[in-house]
């Protein structure tokens, strides 16, 4: 008997792990590599023993059953679920970044992005990248998602399944992204646009002009004047979308308790 009272107890700490540690995995800040996995795994146990007496009684599953299989996936879904909508701002200026970088010309400076592993990143994102890692740790970013991690095991208890309709907000969410995405980098892309329009129209009239010695130098200057001219702004738009992110995260969280 003191052996099932025992496991019991520790189950209590193994679901929250589960989910906490699939939230680390995809959640801003906490998924960069400069934090290892001992780290994070670190940040999850202390984490899960602080919020632990605090959470809703878990049900009695035995762990090695299919059922404790099942609700260990579960969990798993749900902080991954939640990770990736946390995630969503930090997506929106990577499409910035792209967008700009394209327009001036600097899309082949790329290196190694350690968030994302092989793939590359443009220099104008690590640019927006350090200014968004200042921005939230100024609003408290990091408390704001342990908060929505101890929220979701009050609307999403665990062996509650996975709601479909927050399957479905995730989905609309992607659309958000793009569209908040190409609103914030409307104006230099039109500007771009519009001096890459003057220097072509400008090589037709004189054919003889070096159009790739002037308009390419050019061109980034340009493109850094607009950076420059839109950067204090930054931060506003940063902090909108993230209320917007809040209030998705809010519906996500409502639809598994079906208010």
């Amino acid at each position: 008997m003191q052996v099932g009272h025992y496991l019991q107890s520790l189950l209590a700490y193994w679901w929250p792990f589960c989910r906490i540690m699939a939230v680390f995995s995809l959640a801003p800040l906490f998924n960069h590599k400069a934090i290892s996995v001992r780290v994070r795994v670190l940040l999850a146990l202390v984490l899960t023993v602080t919020l632990a007496a605090a959470l809703p009684t878990p049900p009695t599953i035995d762990p090695l059953s299919v059922a404790g299989i099942l609700t260990a996936l579960e969990q798993v879904a749900m902080g991954l679920m939640l990770g990736l909508a946390l995630l969503l701002v930090f997506t929106v200026f990577t499409l910035i970044g792209d967008l700009v970088s394209t327009q001036l010309g600097l899309s082949m400076a790329v290196y190694n992005d350690p968030v994302n592993g092989v793939s590359s990143s443009s220099i104008i994102y690590q640019l927006y990248f350090i200014l968004l890692v200042l921005l939230f740790f100024a609003i408290d970013g990091h408390l704001v998602t342990v908060s929505i991690i101890y929220q979701s095991f009050v609307y999403w208890p665990i062996g509650s399944g996975i709601p479909f309709d927050g399957l479905q907000t995730i989905a609309f969410a992607m659309s958000w992204v793009l569209s908040a995405a190409l609103l914030i980098a409307l104006p230099i892309v039109f500007c771009m646009t519009l001096v890459q329009f003057c220097f072509g129209l400008l090589n037709r009239i004189s054919p003889a002009m070096n159009l790739f010695s002037l308009g390419f130098p050019m061109a980034i200057i340009a493109g850094l004047i607009l950076i420059y001219l839109t950067l204090p702004n930054l931060s506003e738009a940063y902090l909108q979308l993230t209320r917007q992110l809040l209030d998705n995260i809010g519906l996500l969280l409502r639809s598994g308790a079906g208010v």
